[in-house]
C-alpha cells in the first residue's frame, strides 16, 4: 500500500512529487519522466512560454531555468528568449534527478476504488494499490479531430499531439488545419525541412505576439505588468490568482476559457512563417477523401469553393478535456469524474467529487483558468495538493488508528 499515486511524470506530476518527497509523504510516481516532451514534440520546437515562465515548481529554490542555465553555461534571458525544447526537456530530466528519483517507467492500464482504497494494475503487470491518486497526464487523450478528418487512414491524416521527427514530410504537400501555435510552428519546421506546407485557419488573420522586452521604466510595469501567461492585468489575474478564478461561478469561468489565448503565434514565429507559408484564412473543411494516394480535402475559402490537395494533413485543432477518454478509468470512476461533458468538477484543493482522487494539469484548466495549460501552473496546483495531501493522510491515518484501552484504576484486580 503507498500513501499517493501520481499517474504522470511530466512537468506537473514531477512538480508535484518533488514536493511529496521534501514533505516525506509516501508516494510512487508512474511514467517516462518528460516522457510527452521526449517523443512527441518535434526537435527544433521552442517553447510558447517565456523562460521566466517555463521553471517547474520545486520545494526549494536553485531549481529554476535559470538556475539550469547557469549551471550548464547556457544563455539565459528572463524574457525574449525561445527556450528550445531540447533544453526544456534537459532541464526537466535534471530536476527529476535531483529532487525526484526514480518513476515507475509503465502505463496504467486500469484505476478503480474498492472500498477506501484505490487499485492499479500496470502495463508491467505489477498490481498496486493507494489511498490517494493524482492524475497528471497533460493533454494525453484529449486531442480533437475535426469531423470531416476523422476516420482518414493514419497514413494520410494525424493530430499534432503526437509529433516527434518530422523528416518524413521532406519533399512533401501538408496541409495544416488550424491557426494557433501548433499549426504555425509545425508550419515553420515542415518548411525549414523542404516540406511545402499550407495552413488552413478559420481566422481572418494570424495574431502574432510582440517580442517582450526586459528592462522597462516603472510606469510601463505599472500599466501593463509581465506575467505568466503575457502582459497585463488580465494575464497576472489569471497567471497569479487560480485560486480565486476557481471561486467564479461556473458560467464566468466558461466565458474566460472560451475567450483567453487563442490562435496566435509566438514572436519567435514570424520570421519564419510569413512569407515563406502559404496560409489560406477564413477556410473551413467541408470534407476529405482519399484520391490517387492523395488527401483531398473540400474546402471553402473566404466564400469560395476550393479543392487542397495534399500527401497528409495534420489537425492542429487544439484538445478538449474528456476525462472518459482515459481508457483506464473503470466505468464507475469516469461517470463519477465526468461531469459537464467530461470536464472534472475539482474543489479548491484539486480533488474530484471521487474522495481522494485529484487532479493537475490541463485537465484542471476550466476550475482554475488557462494558466493550467502551461508549466506555470505548477506554480499553484504542486504546493496546493501537496498540502492537502499531507493534512488529508494525516486525517485518515488518526481514523485508521486503534482506539487506546483506558488504563485499570489503583488497585484494580488484575
Amino acid at each position: 500500500m503507498t500513501d499517493t499515486i501520481i499517474i504522470g511524470a511530466g512537468p506537473y506530476g514531477l512538480s508535484l512529487a518533488a514536493h511529496l518527497k521534501a514533505a516525506g509523504i509516501d508516494h510512487q510516481i508512474i511514467g517516462e519522466p518528460m516522457g510527452a516532451w521526449r517523443h512527441y514534440m518535434p526537435p527544433g520546437m521552442m517553447l510558447r512560454s517565456e523562460a521566466f515562465a517555463s521553471s517547474l515548481q520545486a520545494p526549494r529554490s536553485g531549481f529554476t531555468v535559470e538556475d539550469y542555465c547557469r549551471l550548464k553555461g547556457l544563455a539565459y534571458s528572463a524574457l525574449g528568449m525561445a527556450l528550445p525544447l531540447e533544453t526544456f526537456v534537459d532541464y526537466g530530466l535534471w530536476f527529476q534527478a535531483n529532487l525526484v528519483g526514480e518513476t515507475q517507467q509503465a502505463d496504467v492500464l486500469s484505476l478503480r476504488r474498492v472500498d477506501d482504497e484505490f487499485q492499479l494494475l500496470l502495463t508491467d503487470g505489477r498490481a498496486l494499490t493507494a489511498r490517494k491518486v493524482v492524475i497528471a497526464l497533460g493533454l494525453k487523450g484529449f486531442a480533437q479531430t475535426p469531423p470531416p478528418l476523422q476516420g482518414l487512414p493514419a497514413r494520410y491524416a494525424s493530430h499534432s499531439e503526437r509529433y516527434g521527427n518530422l523528416e518524413w514530410a521532406s519533399g512533401k504537400d501538408i496541409a495544416i488545419v488550424g491557426g494557433g501555435q501548433s499549426a504555425l510552428g509545425l508550419s515553420a519546421l515542415l518548411h525549414e525541412l523542404g516540406a511545402r506546407a499550407h495552413v488552413l485557419m478559420r481566422e481572418d488573420l494570424v495574431v502574432w505576439h510582440e517580442r517582450p522586452q526586459g528592462g522597462r521604466r516603472l510606469l510601463a510595469r505599472l500599466k501593463t505588468p509581465d506575467a505568466g501567461l503575457g502582459r497585463g492585468w488580465r494575464s497576472l489575474f489569471l497567471s497569479e490568482c487560480p485560486g480565486l478564478f476557481h471561486r467564479l461561478d461556473p458560467a464566468r469561468r466558461r466565458l474566460i476559457m472560451d475567450h483567453s489565448y487563442g490562435a496566435s503565434g509566438a514572436w519567435w514565429l514570424h520570421d519564419r512563417v510569413v512569407d515563406k507559408v502559404r496560409i489560406s484564412h477564413r477556410t473551413v473543411v467541408n470534407s476529405a477523401a482519399i484520391e490517387n494516394e492523395r488527401v483531398v480535402l473540400d474546402v471553402l475559402s473566404d466564400g469560395r469553393q476550393e479543392r487542397v490537395s495534399a500527401d497528409h494533413v495534420i489537425a492542429a485543432t487544439g484538445f478538449r478535456t474528456d476525462m472518459r477518454q482515459h481508457a483506464f478509468l473503470s466505468r464507475e470512476l469516469a461517470e463519477a469524474l465526468s461531469t459537464q461533458g467530461g470536464m472534472p468538477e475539482l474543489n479548491s484543493h484539486y480533488e474530484t467529487r471521487v474522495s481522494g482522487l485529484y487532479v493537475i494539469g490541463p485537465a484542471s484548466a476550466h476550475s482554475f483558468g488557462p494558466v493550467m495549460r502551461f508549466v506555470y501552473g505548477t506554480k499553484h496546483a504542486s504546493p496546493t495538493v501537496a498540502r492537502h495531501l499531507s493534512g488529508s493522510l494525516k486525517a485518515d491515518a488518526r481514523q485508521r488508528a486503534p482506539a487506546r484501552r483506558p488504563r485499570a484504576a489503583a488497585g484494580a484486580s488484575r
